[in-house]
């Protein structure tokens, strides 16, 4: 059998317990699908870490070519990756250019979707402050509240809206008059 053969670990993290088993299963189906050729799997038990929990697969993988395992490793980027067959490798340098060219794309491609993913989450968390400042001013400018009702109606702890809150005061939106806010103005 030609090609490479690699143990590789694969892990994934989230809750509920459930759900992680369900997907960690989906996705060495998905290879599967992706007609790569799994000779061993081995799932581990998952482990609570706080409130999430964390489970690995352990998959022996027959890939026909290099492209074919940096595909899997962008793609399913596994915490390990050990190369048992063969154990030494001879590359025409046109081979290994292709497939240093193939890596950079792919890198280039995951460095602009990171970028455009930071830029659409810059956005959205500029919105929601503009939407929690507006509701804030809104139901201040209904009545005075204190700090625990805005904490009440808007759903967010106390210490985690006093930033914010404080921030409004600051920009002269808000005025504190004994230990209610009213909208200024």
């Amino acid at each position: 059998m030609e090609g490479i053969i690699a143990r590789c670990i694969v892990e994934i993290m989230g809750a509920p317990k459930e759900f992680i088993e369900q997907k960690l299963k989906e996705h060495v189906d998905k290879l599967r699908d992706d007609e790569l050729k799994i000779l061993k799997e081995r799932y581990e038990e998952p482990e609570q870490k706080d409130k999430m929990f964390s489970q690995f697969v352990e998959l022996e993988i027959h890939f026909k070519n290099l492209r074919e395992l940096l595909d899997f490793c962008i793609d399913s980027m596994p915490s390990t990756v050990e190369i048992l067959k063969p154990e030494e490798m001879v590359m025409d340098m046109a081979v290994f250019e292709d497939f240093i060219n193939d890596f950079q794309t792919k890198l280039h491609q995951t460095d602009m979707i990171l970028k455009t993913l930071t830029a659409q989450k810059s956005v959205l968390d500029k919105n929601a402050i503009n939407v929690l400042h507006n509701f804030v001013l809104f139901a201040c400018k209904q009545k005075p509240h204190t700090m625990a009702e805005l904490s009440k109606v808007t759903g967010i702890a106390q210490k985690e809206l006093e930033p914010f809150v404080d921030g409004l005061v600051e920009k002269g939106g808000l005025k504190k008059e004994g230990e209610a806010y009213v909208r200024n103005g």
